[in-house]
């Protein structure tokens, strides 16, 4: 009787401890043992290749996001600046390393645009709220090299300005334009990398699920965009960079929408080699920046530049070029 009595409890034990793992709430990531715990499933969504594993530390320059010889060279080769081709980079073992390990996270994740619980909608509401109270960019202090680090903390000007900054991604977009512009305009920068950074995966994950957690992060910067263009930020200057090789969406997903809000949008352009610009995305995904699919990254070229070409001659809804200096550069000789 004993005997029969303690198995029935180990049996009642075990289909509880069941129910409770699979009643788990779907919108919070898992601890570090349970993503290591993942990437030895039979699931073959979940397989990382030999010499890839779940990241659980803090991924630096120092310890790179993929461990071992071959990703700490690429790395220093970047770093120095002898950037590999776009087409050397498709066929390099590190990248296909990357890939594989963004795969894992939205094979672990799934796309988190579709967790609809109470406790994720109120999440994705304070992480906007937190996003909208930021300031314009502030001179903090200077680094070692002279270049100045930013507060996000400076005043706001409300003078219906709207700045569009193009270009390649990590081709130098903020640091050379958005952040000094915005010091210099009173303007918010609208960045959606900024949302998607506060998302738990992206930290669970240290970037790596930034895959899983795009769309997510899409659909609370357009809930963000809403307050400028008839919210009641509606008239705060912005900067708002973008990678876009298609000008239809670019007019009408922002320009359009600003416009007709009463904003007098400009566009400036980034300009950086291809090949460059694909080699600090890999670079600024080792040492921890946001992990993006090479398929992806690869993909823009001239786009962004060609995009950019047409917009800057073509005339705004206050009767202007989008491009600054470019009437200068069109009028007729004297």
């Amino acid at each position: 009787m004993k005997r029969w009595l303690l198995t029935m409890l180990l049996v009642l034990a075990l289909t509880v401890s069941g129910f409770c793992m699979a009643d788990a709430p779907s919108g919070e990531p898992g601890d570090a043992a349970s993503a290591q715990d993942a990437a030895q499933t039979d699931d073959p969504a979940l397989q990382l290749p030999e010499g890839v594993v779940p990241v659980t530390w803090e991924v630096s320059a120092d310890h790179l996001m993929i461990e071992g010889e071959e990703a700490r060279a690429l790395y220093e080769r970047i770093v120095s600046e002898d950037y590999p081709t776009v087409e050397e980079l498709r066929a390099d073992p590190v990248v296909a390393q990357l890939d594989a390990l963004s795969a894992y996270y939205k094979a672990l994740y799934g796309n988190t645009a579709d967790i609809d619980t109470p406790e994720r909608r109120a999440m994705r509401q304070e992480i906007i709220e937190w996003f909208l109270s930021l300031g314009s960019a502030r001179t903090d202090h200077l680094n070692e090299a002279g270049y100045p680090v930013y507060a996000y903390d400076g005043p706001l000007k409300s003078e219906y300005q709207m700045e569009l900054v193009l270009g390649l991604p990590a081709s130098g977009k903020s640091t050379r334009i958005v952040d000094p512009d915005s010091e210099a305009m009173g303007a918010f920068i609208l960045d959606p990398d900024v949302i998607k950074a506060e998302l738990p995966e992206y930290k669970e994950s240290h970037g790596a699920g930034a895959d899983a957690i795009h769309f997510e992060g899409m659909d609370m910067f357009y809930d963000a965009i809403r307050s400028f263009t008839e919210g009641d930020m509606k008239g705060v200057n912005v900067i708002l960079p973008l990678v876009s090789s298609d000008l239809e969406d670019l007019f009408d997903t922002y320009i359009h929408p600003f416009e007709a809000a009463g904003y007098n949008v400009k566009v400036k352009f980034r300009e950086a080699d291809p090949n460059a610009a694909a080699a600090r995305v890999v670079m600024r995904e080792l040492q921890g920046g946001q992990l993006i699919n090479s398929a992806v990254a690869f993909s823009f070229g001239y786009g962004p530049e060609e995009v950019y070409d047409v917009l800057a001659t073509m005339i705004n809804s206050n009767g202007e070029t989008y491009g600054y200096d470019v009437e200068e550069a069109l009028a007729p000789a004297a």
